[in-house]
């Protein structure tokens, strides 16, 4: 009798452990995303995306992959896969008659528990002399502390990565701004300097393809009195 009940017993614990599973909750990452992104026409640029591990299973894959890129730019690998967490080298290349602009293009990721997640972010095909993709004429708005207004300006590329603006803030066409341009990061900065007509002027913004926005602070204006402004020039 004994051993008839220690074998169902045995059967019993068989039958019930068979019946559980060890089921992993679903993957949590969390992606590097980037807002804007430069290539250069006939050349190349690697861009790093981390996929980093949050929590779930160790040892679900997670894919990437690029899509809406503009004509004539291409990926040397437009689709990477590995399991959190790992870093995705995406490589862009521009032929030389790839068009100049800013172009929106999206980031999916895939996983198995996850599934689809889009981001979206701006690549940038630019010259090496990234003054010349926003030299030309703008239309300046300007919004102050005390009054606003709107003037014309003209960027002059000088350099790689210098413009030069001519009446920045609407002080005369006898200033000039040197304006440094960061093509990585899509900012622009005039360092404290002497533009003429007396104006003392420092700032920093940012650009697009049509469109350059700065702070700055000018000291002794034409009007008399000094300005803390965003301008806004669009062409």
């Amino acid at each position: 009798m004994k051993n008839t009940v220690l074998l169902c017993m045995i059967a019993l614990s068989l039958i019930t452990g068979s019946c559980v599973k060890n089921i992993n909750p679903p993957l949590s990452f969390l992606v590097d995303t980037v807002a804007n992104v430069y290539v250069n026409q006939n050349d190349s640029l690697i861009l790093p995306l981390e996929v980093r591990f949050l929590a779930g299973s160790y040892d679900e894959k997670v894919t990437l992959t690029i899509s809406g890129l503009p004509p004539h730019v291409r990926l040397a690998q437009d689709t990477i896969t590995g399991a959190p967490t790992f870093t995705a080298n995406f490589k862009f290349y521009a032929d030389s008659v790839a068009p100049l602009g800013n172009f929106p293009v999206t980031l999916i990721s895939y996983s198995a528990t996850t599934g689809y997640k889009y981001y979206t972010f701006n690549l940038g095909v630019v010259r090496y002399d990234c003054g010349h993709f926003v030299q030309g004429n703008y239309t300046g708005t300007n919004t102050c502390t005390l009054t606003n207004y709107t003037y014309a300006v003209t960027a002059t590329s000088s350099g790689d990565t210098g413009v030069n603006i001519v009446n920045l803030g609407g002080y005369g066409s006898n200033t000039n701004a040197f304006m440094r341009l960061d093509c990585n990061t899509d900012s622009v900065y005039v360092d404290q300097q002497n533009i003429g007509n007396g104006v003392t002027m420092r700032a920093e913004g940012s650009f697009t393809a049509n469109r350059i926005t700065i702070r700055y602070i000018a000291l002794n204006t034409p009007a008399g009195y000094n300005d803390t402004c965003v301008a806004v020039l669009n062409r």
